[in-house]
């Protein structure tokens, strides 16, 4: 009888446990630009999820994969393509919340600097 309550704990421990870790980390962020563009951002290892939260495409949400390369401790490139083809890169510097993002789309291209709120 031990044997089967041990196991039992076993099992839902492995189980309790595996699905705590399996859960993705998700860094989340308000982008503001100097355009007075700002932007809802949550990040996993392989996506990112943005929402418009001001500017002429407020309101408009994606999730998207991406690709991320760290240069230095705290600085981060992370780089994606949008549904509509807009190919996107972002800069952020962890250590001092600064935020720089490219872009290039049918008719045109962008490079805005901000600041990253943690929230």
């Amino acid at each position: 009888m031990k044997r089967k309550i041990a196991f039992a704990a076993f099992i839902f421990a492995f189980f309790a446990t595996s699905s705590v870790a399996a859960a993705p980390k998700v860094e989340h962020y308000i982008f503001k630009y100097e355009s007075d563009r700002a932007f809802d951002v949550k990040l996993t290892d392989n996506t990112i999820t943005w929402q418009s939260l001001s500017g002429p495409d407020k309101g408009q949400t994606e999730t998207d994969f991406i690709n991320r390369k760290k240069l230095s401790k705290n600085i981060e490139i992370v780089q994606w393509a949008e549904n509509d083809g807009t190919f996107v890169t972002v800069i952020l510097d962890r250590a001092q919340l600064n935020v720089i993002s490219s872009g290039k789309f049918s008719t045109g291209t962008w490079l805005w600097s901000g600041k990253a709120i943690a929230v």
